[in-house]
């Protein structure tokens, strides 16, 4: 009898005893810092890092231009796009002509080369946009076997899942940087 009340005891008080728990993590939220007066007005001031999904998403559309897969450029985009592209021309884009727009713009080529120097996606919080930017340099081969590069800084905006915005600016890449973007 002594042995089962000590057992019982002996349970008991292991039983009440304080778990040793871990200690509890509280995430750390960033605060934001506010903004100083600039000396002009800006449009879009409020950014932070945004979803890397949409990097991905437009990094997975320039590797289908590269591909030579006009169905599946075609795919990354809303069913109404827009897209200002150097030289101040304006491309519109919807479901019906998407497709065609992208197959006819990459017939001009037989081969294609994206390098990514930088790509970032961003949230603007005055707007509620998600944007990706991306810095690249092109190469291609036009179809009469004629050769030509450009660097390019692509902002690329991302509505559900979908592109439905391109502003793109166009520079001939400096010697020096040439030469470092060739290998040379």
């Amino acid at each position: 009898m002594k042995k089962i009340l000590f057992a019982a005891l002996t349970v008991f008080i292991f039983s009440c005893q304080d778990e040793k728990k871990e200690p509890e993590i509280v995430p750390v939220t960033e605060t934001q810092k506010a903004l100083p007066e600039f000396p002009f007005p800006v449009d879009r001031a409020n950014w932070k890092i945004g979803d890397p999904a949409n990097t991905k998403l437009v990094l997975d559309m320039y590797h289908a231009w590269d591909a030579n897969d006009a169905n599946a450029v075609a795919g990354f985009f809303a069913d109404s796009a827009m897209l200002d592209m150097p030289n101040a021309q304006r491309m519109t884009l919807n479901k019906s002509n998407v497709y065609e727009k992208f197959g006819k713009a990459r017939k001009q080529y037989t081969n294609t080369s994206h390098r990514i120097i930088s790509a970032i996606s961003l949230h603007n919080d005055d707007l509620n946009d998600d944007w990706v930017q991306i810095l690249a340099y092109n190469k291609w081969t036009y179809q009469d076997g004629g050769k030509d590069s450009m660097l390019y800084f692509d902002n690329w905006r991302v509505k559900n899942g979908k592109i439905d915005y391109l502003t793109t600016l166009e520079q001939t890449p400096p010697k020096a940087v040439l030469k470092r973007l060739e290998g040379k």
